[in-house]
């Protein structure tokens, strides 16, 4: 199946099911970030990524969850934010300040958006 046919498929499944009126759920942030380790510091980079989500693991106001995926491309990291302020605070906590500068040397490349939900279908 192609990208653009699959899209296509998202959208029907999206407009067949019943849809849940934006006003009526909580609008969570989610922070989207494309990493691209440098060669040869995959393991180390995602061993420091996983001690720190052990070590910060249910003390972080608002982060309703993290996913991490890989590709020979790199990584994409999703982290869901109750509200915007909540992302920003934490974006701001020494905790993810000092983690920064621990993982940066590691990384070649990496850019991050901000996005709301536009529409939901199923359990992801």
């Amino acid at each position: 199946m192609t990208f653009a046919a699959a899209t296509t498929a998202v959208a029907a499944a999206a407009v067949a099911s019943p849809v849940e009126p934006r006003a009526a759920r909580p609008e969570p942030v989610v922070n989207i970030s494309v990493i691209r380790p440098k060669t040869g510091q995959f393991e180390a980079f995602l061993e420091l990524q996983l001690a720190q989500h052990l070590r910060l693991r249910g003390q972080v106001k608002g982060l309703r969850g993290v996913r991490l995926f890989r590709s020979e491309q790199g990584l994409v990291l999703i982290s869901v934010f109750d509200t915007q302020a909540d992302a920003d605070l934490f974006r701001e906590d020494r905790r993810f300040t000092e983690h920064m500068a621990r993982v940066r040397p590691l990384i070649e490349k990496s850019e991050t958006g901000v996005f709301a939900e536009a529409y939901a279908v199923g359990m992801v």
